[in-house]
């Protein structure tokens, strides 16, 4: 039975959670969810500690729960988590359950623990990188633009200034002085 062996695995993608202003992402891995009618996953964050919504593939419902896909293959998300204003420095945790519905009609629910470490930047060393949570990251943001209206489009963002054009009401070309009647 899923239940008894159900074992989650969960990395960030960096070594800490900047105190202020900062950012992190959560990978987890779930494991395949073969005879499970409905799945569904939930994030209990620390004061100060918020998460953007978006769960990739999974919708999300209005009251934040990710439902998850049943099927055999194992089932990964990969969840930003921000702060904004200053949160106290130190470790904390973020709880993660998941509350499945089994074939038999049997509902259960497994939570985890899973250790964050809050620092202010300005006296932390550098953060450890996880390079292959990093690498989905970017993968994910490939593939997934944030703005609808994108399409698809992967073309580099072309930032140089634009021309600008000033109106001076004074000037006069050339044709203007030679036809223009003065009065």
């Amino acid at each position: 039975m899923i239940r008894e062996s159900f074992q989650v695995e969960f990395r960030f993608a960096k070594s800490y959670l900047e105190h202020e202003e900062g950012i992190n992402h959560l990978w987890v891995k779930l494991p395949p969810l073969a005879g499970v009618k409905r799945a569904a996953a939930g994030m209990q964050l620390p004061e100060g500690v918020f998460w953007n919504g978006d769960a990739g593939e999974c919708s999300v419902g209005a009251d934040g729960q990710m439902f998850l896909e049943s099927a055999n293959a194992p089932s990964e998300l990969l969840l930003e988590i921000y702060t904004l204003q200053p949160v106290s420095p130190g470790l904390t945790e973020l709880i993660f359950t998941v509350s499945c519905i089994g074939g038999s009609g049997e509902e259960w629910t497994r939570s985890f623990a899973v250790p964050l470490m809050i620092l202010d930047e300005e006296e932390a060393e550098p953060p450890v990188m996880d390079h292959e949570i990093v690498r989905k990251v970017k993968e994910r943001q490939w593939h997934n633009p944030k703005h609808p209206g994108d399409q698809g489009n992967r073309e580099p963002l072309d930032c140089t200034p634009r021309k600008q054009i000033r109106y001076d009401p004074h000037y006069r070309s050339e044709m203007e002085k030679q036809y223009s009647i003065e009065g």
